[in-house]
């Protein structure tokens, strides 16, 4: 009877932001110098000390899967960066390694996880669940010191003379990342007003589905409904609104396609609509000023509340339009005309001189988190997306 076949066993690490300032190409493993890398090199080091066969790999976001002892020169890129490595080339290096088949633990952020994915569908993800660098740190620190995990909690207390610097760092570290955290959430709940999304649910290795729900009143949510539709080809997916419910569109593409542009709508949204904002603001300081006075003369209220907020809408299309293809320049705005009678100037002047590039907005983090909670429905092992 044949000896069943061992899977070789390796431990993927992330390569880190701080590197070594030295012009000559040093080995990977002397490269990176930042704390977070240190720890995650400790963890690996504590995983691999019963067990000499595991193999330790660094994913650089340039070089993709390298050995600690390849020599490697400085770059600055991260995972999602453009020129970052590919999800093919991974493959290919993986192969060329002999660990295509391998059984696959990752230490590192979500970007790093995801393009790991990419090759393993099956790797065990360490840090999973983890919120922000502090909670990483302490999962970490409980790999490579595990006698911590019995020790009360200690009091927050100002280090003594003399002692080291690194709790300082990485308590400093802890606090940014809070803060971090915490602008990051505010973001969110912001950008939540315009657009949220379901979960992403993938069906096979190249096809996933998520739903874009718009809140508002009717008008305001079947306007960024449309305008979801209209950006999705910028992303490579097929969006399609439901014809008994203009709040909610339905994507469908690859997983990757799908989670970068559920990331990027929102975003999207909420530039479309501090743009239009602004040219509501510039439609309301003419109302006050003396110019208005002829055009309003004898103007109902209701009408004068109904023409600024046909305004806003109209300006928000301009908007869009803008952000879809935006041209080389746009005409002025000319005085004594009324705003409503010169809606693309004004919404045009301001979308063209703030443009932003919808199709890079898609956030690498969160791109890596949507992938990473996905609803995978498919039985078997899939290929790679």
């Amino acid at each position: 009877m044949a000896a069943p076949t061992v899977r070789p066993r390796v431990i993927i690490v992330s390569c880190g932001g701080r590197k070594s300032t030295t012009e000559q190409p040093v080995p990977a493993g002397e490269m990176y110098c930042g704390s977070y890398h240190l720890a995650l090199r400790r963890a690996a080091d504590a995983l691999t000390a019963q067990d000499g066969t595991v193999r330790v790999l660094i994913l650089s976001a340039l070089y993709g899967f390298v050995d600690l002892d390849d020599l490697i020169a400085f770059y600055d890129l991260r995972m999602g960066d453009d020129g970052s490595v590919t999800g093919e080339k991974l493959r290919q290096q993986a192969a060329d390694l002999g660990v295509l088949h391998a059984d696959v633990i990752v230490l590192g952020p979500r970007a790093y996880v995801e393009a790991c994915r990419a090759v393993w569908p099956r790797l065990t993800d360490v840090l999973a669940g983890t919120r922000g660098i502090g909670e990483q740190l302490a999962k970490l620190a409980d790999i490579y010191t595990p006698s911590r995990r019995s020790l009360p909690p200690k009091s927050a207390a100002r280090p003594a003379d003399g002692a080291s610097t690194g709790s300082i760092i990485e308590e400093i570290e802890r606090r940014a990342d809070a803060r971090q955290n915490r602008e990051e959430r505010r973001a969110a709940r912001k950008r939540a007003r315009y657009a949220t999304y379901s979960r992403l649910v993938i069906e096979c290795a190249a096809q996933a589905h998520g739903t874009l729900t718009f809140p508002g009143d009717v008008a305001k949510s079947a306007a960024r409904a449309e305008a979801a539709v209209r950006f999705a080809d910028l992303y490579r997916v097929q969006a399609r609104g439901r014809p008994d419910d203009v709040r909610t569109v339905d994507v469908h593409g690859t997983p990757r396609d799908v989670a970068r542009f559920l990331s990027a709508l929102p975003r999207a949204l909420e530039k479309a609509e501090i743009r239009a904002s602004e040219a509501a603001r510039l439609y309301g300081r003419w109302e006050r000023h003396s110019a208005a006075r002829p055009h309003l003369a004898d103007m109902p209220a209701a009408q004068r509340r109904a023409r600024a907020r046909d305004f806003r809408a109209a300006a928000f299309q301009v908007v869009i339009e803008i952000l879809l293809d935006c041209p080389d320049s746009v005409p002025e705005a000319t005085d004594g005309i009324p705003p409503w009678d010169q809606i693309y100037p004004l919404a045009a002047g301001i979308a063209h001189y703030y443009w932003a590039d919808v199709a890079a907005l898609a956030d690498p983090d969160e791109t890596a988190r949507i992938l990473a909670t996905a609803e995978r429905r498919y039985g078997t092992t899939p290929a790679t997306p």
